[in-house]
């Protein structure tokens, strides 16, 4: 807007060229017409700042006025003051004297100021200088946009920093946007001022802008909206731009370290707290939030609601090591547990808290670090655990060992005595009944050395379904009328090895525990088998097993289930829940040690008054080639149920169950050592019988006995002379090799497994065999641990006696083994 052409716009034209501060404003709308060029050097603004605005009233829009009164040299006077207020900057203010023209029908007031001096002129051109000056040496490039006129004004610094020629035509407001990443445009300045609120006139925003080159680079803009006094409406719109492509990649770089940080302390499970010294106001960094599981809290959480989730005693260490930090302690790590509001279990910290001071050296800020270790203390606990029980099964492996050394004594010498007594029917009773009660200590030695993983498994191949299937009436037996039986075979189980008679030892027991548990109601009993693999993650979680294929054996009852509390404790040796008289507590022990010795695993879960589960996992049987596949294994088992069963194997060949047998008369016992020893001696030995007991015509059957343990080592060769055989003895190893080096003649060694001294009986067979390949070798022991493994590479023919042994035991071994 301009005054037309007139005596308004002469008198305009001439306070130019004298270069004085001068307004014209039309009457009655106060609309600015005319300002002249030493106004705006004084303001710093451009024409269209100032001209086209209507006078709001004083200190409410850009351009406003008042009127003043002021003491001339002539007196009073009224004068008018101009306040210009931009958006960006100070306002300031200039006094004018008013004069009002008449040109034809307008009316005009005339604003006259005071004369600018080219002193003035040339301050005001250097501030403008300085200006530019400074805004390049920062980067900035100004520009300007008139929403009235569409006219866009670009400084030259502007096209410098797009790369486009400075005399480039068509680069304006709106095109400007269209050079703007696509992914960016939600962030324009344009799309700011569209959607901001009234009275919303500063805008910071930064994109990626398409330069000359092709390439985009990272804007900042810095805008203020100058508005329509009347309307309120935009009217102009100035800003500064500057490349921030280092700023950028310096913080992508931050972002990613950040990143980085949080990822680490999420993996790591560290959360982080600050305390403000001087006012105890708190943060919980987001990850110490989420370890905690306040995410959801109403408000935001701080240590004051994290100190009530912890335990107690842990509440008073951890307020004591903040006062204690407070006053320039140093704080070592400590531990603290708390409770999960949300899940209610028990999670535990390590806590470490430093100090930041001020300049002044004055401690202004405690930051904490909290690491969880709830998973950590649960592998220690499962790690003590596994160390207890190691430590039991050691001393009761130790105990056994002693025990057996000691029934093997007794009852050896009561078998001895019995012979010698034969015709006195009392002390036959007496030293029976003495017999039978070392042979349940047996029983119970047995029990204690399959916790410990000591005793001496007979492994072989074994279908598990075949297994189960034979055990079912002896289990409907066991288990009573009152309990369902419901024995549920897999799809084509893999064949294990192990031994049969402890698998089916460990099955009845089970079954008789889940008896025990459904008293006196009853219930179901349900055997199951499966295929399983066992994970990496699954045995992360389960000490002591391996990832790999198993056989599961699941027993299920509906009983009255196991507290939470002794869980742990029932694989325990003598733990038990029943009554004085019901139980020895080795049960369940037993089962423990059997499967860990035969390289498996055993779970178990129970709810009270809903039942329990315990599964029994045996390693598979890799070597397939050698045997049929599983299901043709399952196919053979179903057809063998379904024909009579085969008459039962000899004496000598029968694996011996865990049953007592019942004592062989004179008559019989004399009958079989007979027939054994007839079978078993060489040609040349004619044999006949006196009194139950062979006699050689010619030569004797040499046997060795070696054994570290004097009174064992005296018995076991007893019951050998006993048996007519010539017997040498030895104490350890060393000796035993000696004096089958010395002594062709040796025809059989009955050997320790383990023995003091250097060499065991696997190694004492080993070596002999070497030189004497004919030579018999049967072993004896009650306590083996890692004689199987010993034993791998020596031959099939290698029998084993288990301590405490009967003489009738010991006949039927070494007639087996002379006859191998």
């Amino acid at each position: 807007m301009s005054v037309s052409p007139g005596i308004v716009a002469e008198v305009a034209r001439a306070f130019e060229i004298a270069n004085i501060e001068m307004f014209a404003v039309s009457l009655p709308d106060a609309a600015i017409v005319e300002a002249s060029s030493a106004v705006l050097r004084k303001w710093n603004c451009r024409r269209e700042d100032v001209v086209g605005r209507q006078l709001a009233k004083f200190g409410t829009g850009t351009v406003s006025a008042r009127y003043i009164d002021e003491q001339g040299p002539d007196g009073p006077a009224q004068r008018v003051e101009i306040k210009f207020a931009p958006p960006l900057g100070n306002a300031r203010s200039i006094v004018f004297t008013p004069q009002t023209w008449n040109d034809g029908s307008r009316q005009y007031v005339i604003l006259i100021g005071q004369h600018a001096s080219k002193e003035q002129a040339d301050e005001a051109m250097q501030n403008e200088r300085r200006l530019s000056l400074a805004l390049r040496s920062g980067g900035f490039a100004a520009w300007d946009y008139d929403y009235r006129t569409g006219e866009t004004y670009n400084s030259p610094e502007l096209y410098d920093l797009l790369g486009y020629p400075r005399d480039s035509r068509g680069l304006n407001f709106h095109n400007f946007n269209d050079l703007v990443h696509p992914d960016d445009r939600g962030v324009t300045l344009e799309g700011q001022i569209k959607s901001a609120p009234f009275g919303s006139d500063l805008f910071q925003t930064r994109y990626r802008v398409k330069i000359h080159s092709g390439e985009y680079a990272w804007i900042e803009s810095i805008a203020g909206l100058i508005r329509d006094p009347i309307d309120g409406m935009p009217a102009k719109c100035v800003g500064l731009s500057r490349n921030i492509n280092d700023q950028m990649a310096s913080l992508e770089k931050l972002k990613a370290s950040e990143l980085n940080f949080r990822r680490s302390q999420k993996a790591a499970q560290i959360g982080s707290f600050t305390l403000k010294a001087a006012t105890n106001v708190s943060r919980l960094s987001n990850e110490m939030i989420a370890l905690i599981d306040l995410e959801d809290a109403i408000i935001q959480p701080n240590l004051t609601m994290f100190e009530k989730m912890m335990e107690p005693a842990d509440r008073e260490r951890f307020r004591e090591a903040i006062e204690l930090a407070r006053l320039g302690n140093k704080v070592p790590g400590f531990e603290i547990a708390f409770k999960s509001l949300k899940t209610g279990e028990t999670n535990y910290f390590q806590c470490n808290i430093e100090t930041e001071r001020n300049a002044a050296g004055q401690i202004e800020t405690l930051f904490g670090t909290c690491q969880s270790i709830t998973e950590r203390k649960a592998l220690e606990r499962k790690f003590l655990q596994a160390q207890k029980m190691e430590a039991v099964g050691q001393l009761t492996g130790g105990i056994a060992h002693d025990f057996n050394n000691l029934l093997m004594v007794v009852m050896g010498n009561l078998q001895l005595v019995e012979q010698l007594v034969k015709n006195d029917e009392r002390a036959v009773k007496r030293i029976r009944a003495a017999i039978e009660a070392g042979e349940k200590g047996s029983e119970l030695t047995k029990r204690m050395l399959a916790f410990s993983r000591q005793q001496t498994l007979q492994n072989k191949e074994i279908s598990v379904d075949a297994l189960v299937f034979k055990m079912q009436d002896m289990l409907r037996q066991a288990i009573g009328g009152t309990i369902e039986l419901k024995v549920m075979p897999g799809e084509a189980v893999w064949a294990v090895k192990a031994d049969a008679t402890m698998l089916e030892t460990a099955i009845l027991n089970l079954s008789i525990n889940a008896r025990d548990a459904m008293k006196p109601k009853g219930g179901k009993l349900i055997i199951e088998t499966s295929n399983k693999t066992l994970d990496q993650a699954y045995c992360e979680d389960n000490e002591d097993v391996l990832p790999g294929d198993y056989v599961e054996i699941a027993v299920t009852d509906t009983g009255c289930g196991i507290a939470p509390e002794n869980i742990e404790k029932v694989f325990q040796p003598f733990f038990t829940t029943k009554g004085p008289e019901a139980g020895s507590g080795l049960g369940l022990s037993m089962i423990y040690g059997f499967t860990k010795q035969s390289g498996g695993h055993v779970k178990i879960y129970s709810e009270v008054g809903h039942g329990t589960t315990i599964r029994l996992y045996l390693p598979r049987l890799e070597s397939e080639a050698k045997l049929a596949t599983a299901a043709e294994m399952q196919a053979q088992v179903l057809r063998e149920f379904s024909l009579p069963q085969p008459a039962a194997a000899p004496a000598a060949e029968a694996v011996p169950a865990p049953a007592v047998p019942a004592a062989p008369t004179e008559a019989a016992l004399a009958a079989s050592a007979e027939v054994a020893i007839a079978e078993a001696a060489p040609p040349a030995m004619v044999v006949k019988l006196e009194a139950g007991l062979p006699q050689p015509a010619t030569k004797k059957t040499v046997v060795l006995v070696v054994e570290d343990n004097p009174s064992v080592r005296d018995v076991a060769a007893a019951m050998i002379e006993d048996m007519g055989f010539e017997t040498l003895v030895a104490e350890n190893g060393a000796e035993g090799l000696r004096i089958i080096e010395m002594r062709p003649d040796i025809d059989l060694v009955l050997s320790d497994v383990i023995m003091a001294g250097g060499m065991n009986g696997p190694e004492l067979a080993a070596k002999a065999l070497k030189f004497r390949p004919e030579l018999k070798v049967l072993f004896m022991s009650g306590y083996a641990p890692g004689s199987v493994r010993q034993m791998q590479n020596l031959p099939d023919s290698i029998d084993l006696v288990n301590k405490p042994f009967t003489r009738n035991d010991l006949v039927a071994k070494v007639t087996r083994a002379l006859a191998a």
